[in-house]
């Protein structure tokens, strides 16, 4: 179970230890999900489904059908695992990027600004679900920042409806820490970069009161 006093290397730990659980799972309703993208007339097919493991972790199974073609293998399944502790709710999943794995963490205040600069009246879960049915991918760019000696990664991640922004963090696994959210409209190209700059969005991207260490 996550608690608040884990820090983020321990959180992945138990994230990855549920895992084996949730793909279990998830293989499992695969087999009804191939028959009702076989069956469907209209595309894209989104379908879920929430679970809470052994661990007594909160995920949720979250799959896309393109067209008839998306089932077994093809289907294209995220999974991700939601937890409050303490300061809101977060939410994490894990991908890859250019072979390597990577564990991304998505803070509450992340979600709170998705929510405000896309114009979504949700909050908790039901936030939560909506913003990875639409954004389960990212093509990812970075930038050095400076605090006086210090050198921090910023990280931006971007997906359908926007930019995930955050940093990399110092840890022993490969972990991003997702802190806010811009849309396309608020800034393109180059510009996410001079964006970050601002002081608002800076303030967003590294405040302490929404650091998981």
């Amino acid at each position: 179970m996550y608690t608040a006093t884990m820090t983020a290397d321990e959180l992945v730990i138990e994230f990855t230890a549920d895992l084996p659980q949730v793909m279990s799972v998830s293989d499992a309703k695969q087999i009804k999900a191939d028959k009702i993208i076989k069956k469907s007339k209209m595309f894209p097919v989104y379908l879920h489904a929430y679970i809470k493991t052994k661990r007594k972790n909160d995920w949720m199974i979250l799959l896309e059908a393109k067209n008839n073609k998306y089932v077994g293998d093809n289907c294209l399944i995220s999974l991700i695992s939601h937890f409050d502790v303490g300061a809101g709710r977060h939410a994490m999943f894990w991908t890859s990027y250019q072979g390597n794995p990577i564990h991304i963490i998505f803070t509450p205040h992340f979600f709170s600004r998705f929510a405000e600069r896309v114009g979504i009246n949700l909050s908790g879960i039901e936030l939560i679900h909506r913003y990875f049915k639409k954004n389960p991918s990212y093509g990812f760019n970075t930038a050095s920042d400076y605090f006086g000696n210090m050198q921090k990664i910023n990280v931006y991640g971007s997906t359908t409806e926007g930019v995930a922004m955050g940093v990399q963090l110092n840890t022993k696994h490969n972990i991003i820490l997702f802190r806010t959210f811009i849309t396309y409209d608020m800034c393109k190209g180059q510009q996410i970069e001079d964006f970050a700059r601002a002081n608002e969005i800076r303030k967003e991207i590294h405040e302490e009161e929404t650091t998981i260490k």
